[in-house]
């Protein structure tokens, strides 16, 4: 073996081209496939960093009657939770939180924005890891009275205190009250998991038992009693579900429109991502099969160039195992050189994929080329090496004593070697065209997505959010702040429209609660599900300005938009979508028709109907709507205190940030501004999930589109070099030079025939396990199977050509005195 190992360096060493041609492919496609696993291994195969994770699980209340599977799933209500953590045998732990954004300040120091997660008392211990520094929350933090207390994240503790231990013991202000902080937690900790943005400090939530609500407002997380089967645990909640639907509780519980369902956290957690990964895991192994096929027909024509040392051996004795043994370590020689080259590869690509951010990948800082990766990577080498490296074994058993003799320079000899190589290629420009296709129908989906009508105008549209302390602007003192406010951002130069919403398209946080409307009447098939109560369930509540759909530029459809008369002293009024009329009242005027809205309970009165504005990402449809005056909701309405500001400029967007800070600023210097943004760049962050899945299989697609064509072009151009001595004899017979060009044209064009038919079917049957990312485009889509198979042919055919174009330059007198 040694002896082998040595024999096989220096032939890579006196056939430099060769090595840099075949690592150079074999890096690129070992490259790609160790980063996509190692992504794969963070996201989907590590278990979440908590103290036996398996038996941690999330808690939903669900509504299995909901047509709509977006609305199936929510958080409880705080009255649901107690009845719950009370009731409930299989748990060991049961605990709630809420997670949102608010304004921090450590001492001396201006607010900024942070999200934080109120948590209750034994969820951080539930999750057993442990502080950096000082303690966690505690049971004793969450009783309602008690003294505020605030662990950090890692990432906070440094930019607030600058890593230094005398931040326990400190003050810090969250919302206009003060905290103390008692806790960091490791740099590696997070908690919720798999959220794009995560908490920045974790304080008690201090829900008082004795005034539950019914707002559906916390997540809930438990942790099984040990040996206990999460089967076993949603047996339970079933069982609670019917008890304490018979029971006749306050929130009623019933099997069909409101009841319970537990998930393993960890599967929860990678639920959004999980099909992305696997598909682009298939896309890479076909990457990496195009990059063996490739590396083996090089090493088929290295070993065309060796077939006397071959035959040498044979005769010699040298039986096929040993042959084998030979080639074997030629082929993982090669392959842990590429290895090696595609680590690096892997490794530049993974940086890249964790500076874009926005893919939401869970864990994605976790993704690296550690042991679990480079142990992969090493199977991987042995698996390919092993693969092409013995590709060149056909070679043995050719005619020893005619290949000593040279009698296997013949047109006829290698028929065998040359059908393999000829396979070989027809299947990589089949696992390219698959790999085309897939990205092709990505494309068309990206590119709808671009021409989606969202229902508004995002240009030149800037936006930030503001979110009033609780304890500074409880009552009336919210609305009189949003009225100086607006009046501040309308006086601003250049600005064309500002509004004040509580949330903005293209993604909304929906509600999805039932709302009475007087004289409705459910119809079986409706377009809109129907909850406890016999009540419509609708999707979206928004609280907004007057000027928000003027600023939004969303259109009017019917009735008014709001004005003057919709403030605190007039009737209350209300605005829905055109969805929501369709689904309510069909082709009935719903102007002047009264609902009664969730978050304040008394009756409004429609006053207009406006154009759909997307409200659950521009890939899915529409989904119901009502609008509120901020005029005219409760004062006390937590919509009111964190809305978003949108600034509509007549100029480019950051002409007039500056004049809104100092807007902000003047009305409360205590309030920060935060998550400054275009309107057109939060319309593109929604879009970040199937951008990264288009980008990466294009880059896939391009690499294997470029090898295929080198594929076909080394097939063609080692058919012509075997068969010089044919076509002296054929030019010397007066064949012109375009007969002998289009022989092996057509050699190629036969090839290629046969790779983009084999593709087709392999595309078929495989693009419909890329359905679910699509948009605009069916997974058999013709225009884009058509499109793609003519760009293999076109670029297979280029390749043919250009190689073919050898035999019409050869000089017969040359070739037969060569031969």
């Amino acid at each position: 073996m040694l002896a082998d190992l040595k024999f096989a360096l220096r032939g890579l060493r006196n056939s430099p081209g060769f090595t840099v041609v075949a690592v150079l492919t074999l890096a690129l496609g070992i490259g790609a496939t160790v980063a996509i696993f190692s992504l794969v291994n963070a996201a989907l195969l590590r278990p979440l960093p908590y103290a036996e994770p398996e038996r941690l699980a999330r808690v939903y209340v669900d509504a299995p009657s909901s047509a709509d599977a977006r609305r199936r799933r929510f958080r409880a209500a705080t009255t649901e939770y107690f009845q719950l953590e009370r009731g409930l045998q299989s748990w060991q732990s049961l605990d709630a939180w809420q997670t949102g954004g608010v304004n921090f300040a450590p001492p001396g120091a201006e607010p900024t924005r942070v999200t934080i997660a109120r948590v209750t008392g034994g969820l951080l211990a539930t999750l057993g890891v442990g502080p950096a520094l000082g303690r966690v929350v505690t049971p004793q933090d969450d009783a309602v009275g008690a003294p505020l207390t605030a662990v950090l994240s890692h990432r906070l503790w440094q930019s607030a205190f600058g890593g230094s231990p005398a931040a326990i013991g400190r003050d810090v202000v969250i919302n206009g009250r003060t905290y103390t902080v008692v806790g960091v937690m490791p740099e590696s900790f997070a908690f919720p998991p798999g959220e794009a943005d995560a908490s920045d400090a974790w304080v008690p939530l201090q829900i008082d038992p004795a005034l539950p609500v019914n707002d559906h407002s916390v997540s809930l997380l438990g942790r099984l009693k040990p040996g206990v089967a999460l089967s076993t645990a949603r047996a339970e909640l079933e069982t609670f579900v019917a008890q304490r639907g018979e029971a006749g509780t306050a929130h009623r519980w019933d099997p069909d429109g409101h009841t319970l369902v537990a998930y393993n956290l960890h599967d929860e957690v990678v639920l959004g991502v999980r099909p992305a990964l696997r598909t682009l895991f298939g896309a890479v192994f076909f990457l990496l099969l195009i990059a063996c096929v490739n590396v083996a027909n090089l090493l088929l024509s290295r070993a065309e160039a060796r077939q006397r040392e071959i035959a040498t051996r044979s005769a010699l004795g040298a039986a096929l195992p040993r042959l084998a043994a030979q080639f074997a370590i030629e082929g993982t020689l090669l392959s842990v050189l590429g290895t090696a080259a595609g680590v690096l590869v892997a490794y530049g690509a993974l940086r890249l994929v964790a500076a874009a951010g926005a893919v939401g990948i869970p864990q994605l800082l976790e993704a690296g080329v550690d042991g679990p990766v480079l142990l992969f990577a090493a199977g991987t080498s042995l698996v390919t090496g092993l693969l092409f490296g013995l590709a060149p074994l056909q070679h043995v058993r050719r005619n020893l004593q005619g290949t000593i003799r040279g009698a296997a320079a013949a047109t006829t000899r290698g028929i065998g070697a040359q059908r393999f190589r000829q396979a070989l290629t027809v299947g990589q420009l089949a696992l390219a065209l698959i790999l085309l296709t897939g990205t092709g129908l990505m494309l068309r989906t990206f590119w709808n997505l671009q021409r989606v009508d969202g229902g508004f105008d995002s240009s030149r549209v800037i936006t930030a959010a503001v979110a009033l302390r609780e304890e500074t602007y409880a009552g009336e003192g919210a609305r009189s702040f949003w009225t100086r406010l607006q009046e501040a951002l309308d006086a601003i130069p250049g600005v064309e429209n500002a509004t004040l919403a509580s949330a903005l398209p293209p993604v909304t946080e929906g509600f999805g609660w039932g709302t009475p409307i007087p004289g409705f009447v459910a119809r079986e098939g409706g377009s809109v599900p129907v909850g406890p109560g016999g009540f419509p369930v609708i999707d979206y509540y928004q609280v907004v300005g007057s000027s928000y759909f003027d600023t939004l530029k969303i259109g009017l459809v019917a009735g008014r938009f709001f004005d003057a008369r919709d403030d605190a002293s007039g009737p209350k009024a209300a605005i829905i979508n055109e969805t929501m009329a369709h689904a309510i009242w069909g082709d009935e005027s719903p102007l002047g028709r009264q609902l009664v809205a969730t978050i304040d309970p008394v009756l409004y009165t429609i006053v207009g109907v406006v154009a759909d504005a997307k409200n659950n990402g521009v890939d899915k449809p529409t989904g119901t709507t009502i609008y509120l005056s901020y005029g005219q909701v409760p004062a006390g309405t937590g919509l009111l205190r964190a809305p978003f500001v949108a600034v509509r400029s007549a100029n480019a967007p950051a002409s007039v940030i500056a004049a809104v800070r100092r807007a902000v600023h003047d009305a409360d210097p205590n309030l920060p501004l935060a998550q400054i943004r275009t309107l057109d760049d939060v319309v593109s962050a929604s879009q970040s999930r199937p951008r990264f899945l288009t980008l990466v299989l294009t880059l896939f697609a391009g690499v294997s589109l470029a090898l295929a064509a080198v594929g076909i072009y080394g097939v063609i151009s080692y058919s012509v070099a075997q068969r010089t001595k044919e076509f002296g004899i054929r030019m010397a017979l007066g064949a012109q030079p375009g007969a002998v060009l289009n022989l092996e044209l057509g050699r190629g064009l036969a090839l290629t025939g046969a790779g983009v038919l084999l593709g087709v079917g392999g595309s078929y049957a495989l693009m419909r396990f890329l359905s679910a990312f699509l948009f605009g485009v069916p997974a058999n889509d013709l225009l884009t199977f058509a499109g793609v198979a003519a760009l293999l042919a076109l670029v297979a055919t280029g390749a043919s050509y250009i190689a073919a174009r050898r035999a019409t330059q050869i000089d017969p007198l040359a070739a037969l005195r060569t031969e």
